[in-house]
């Protein structure tokens, strides 16, 4: 990751919780290559599509991706 400005600590905060879990880790990996709709990630989870769009978010609040409504 390639930053533009200094974090604060708080940012810096979000960035390793939001690092903290595999399942994240994974989504960050997936959408790195390829952008992939939070139907496409749920599916490919043991987990109820709210739980992908809670771990989309902490990731989004984290700045590691953007989400966009299409």
């Amino acid at each position: 990751m390639v930053a533009q400005k200094e974090l604060t600590e708080t940012e810096i905060d979000r960035v390793f919780h939001a690092l903290a879990t595999a399942t994240r880790r994974d989504i960050l990996r997936r959408t790195i290559s390829d952008e992939q709709s939070v139907s496409a990630l749920a599916g490919d989870y043991d987990m109820s599509f709210s739980a992908v769009q809670k771990h989309v978010a902490v990731l989004e609040a984290a700045g590691l991706i953007i989400k966009r409504a299409e």
